[in-house]
């Protein structure tokens, strides 16, 4: 998928201090190497793709501008100093020279503190549960469905349930991104990355977001679901109308809300109560998570 709507700067005082987003070496990034983000938002009022590969754009003039802002990426921060601590770290990690530099290059950023690791995932469950870390980085194990068994673990009543989890991997496919979210990480990335998107990908999986980077392709074939989830209702029986079904495709297509309207002719707030009201019909939550069902249902053709 495409990058969708960027997000504008806060301009106003900031009145606590968080981790500082560095801007990417280069302004512009292939479309392949895009990283999505999402912030969890039922209402999808202002919640959107996050494009990290470009810099910040000055915002305009808006109500409450002058507030105190608190730059933690989250669309829906209220600036009131929601997250005043520094972003604890807990690195899983197979490979001792792949710690050390995740370690190395997490540990230079203010607002950021690496307060463990292991090398095990079954022996951080026990370690996490005592750090209670704000972001779990995982290593890559033997395969997918060994990694997503670790989530659980890690996530679960005997580790840290509120812990924002993710792979240290790439999503091959939309398929692969679903049942990463499906069993509760955060998204994903791999370690050849510059260090600046894996900054950032940290923080904003911190505020909230779920991270795919690079954008994860298309899956050739709609899999059923993974065996432990109910089986999702196709498009044509949850009602969607003709017009929620081509928002959704756009959405697939990795558009933001303006660009749907211009494409099919329709005010920005209408593609936002069409959005909205698909996503009501589907059962998802997000936009990232509607833009998979679209995948999955073949709307985005």
């Amino acid at each position: 998928m495409a990058a969708l709507t960027q997000l504008p700067a806060p301009t106003g005082p900031r009145t606590c201090r968080h981790p500082v987003r560095r801007t990417p070496r280069s302004a512009t990034a292939a479309p392949a190497e895009a990283l999505h983000t999402e912030i969890d938002n039922p209402l999808d009022l202002l919640a959107g793709h996050q494009l990290l590969a470009e810099p910040t754009a000055a915002p305009p003039d808006r109500p409450g501008a002058a507030a105190a802002d608190c730059g933690c990426g989250h669309p829906m921060c209220p600036g009131d100093g929601h997250r005043a601590h520094a972003v604890r770290v807990f690195l899983v990690e197979r490979h001792p020279v792949a710690a050390a530099g995740l370690r190395s290059v997490l540990s230079t950023v203010p607002g950021l503190t690496v307060a463990g690791s292991a090398a095990d995932p079954l022996r951080a469950v026990p370690a996490v549960r005592r750090v209670h870390p704000d972001v779990v980085l995982l290593g890559r194990g033997g395969g997918l469905g060994e990694d997503l068994a670790a989530v659980a673990a890690l996530r679960g009543p005997d580790g840290a349930p509120d812990a924002r989890v993710l792979l240290l991997r790439r999503a091959e496919s939309t398929a692969e991104a679903s049942r990463i979210l499906l069993a509760g990480a955060s998204g994903c990335f791999p370690l050849d990355l510059p260090e600046e998107r894996i900054i950032a990908a940290v923080q904003l999986a911190a505020a909230g977001g779920s991270v795919f980077l690079p954008a994860p392709p298309a899956a050739r074939t709609h899999p059923a679901p993974p065996p432990g989830h109910a089986v999702e209702p196709p498009p044509q029986q949850v009602g969607l109308t003709a017009r929620e079904r081509e928002v959704l495709a756009k959405l697939a297509l990795g558009l933001s809300n303006a660009e749907i309207g211009r494409e099919l002719a329709l005010a920005e707030a209408t593609v936002k109560k069409h959005l909205t009201q698909a996503m009501r019909k589907t059962g998802h939550s997000d936009r990232l998570r509607a833009a998979l069902y679209a995948h999955r249902h073949g709307l985005a053709g």
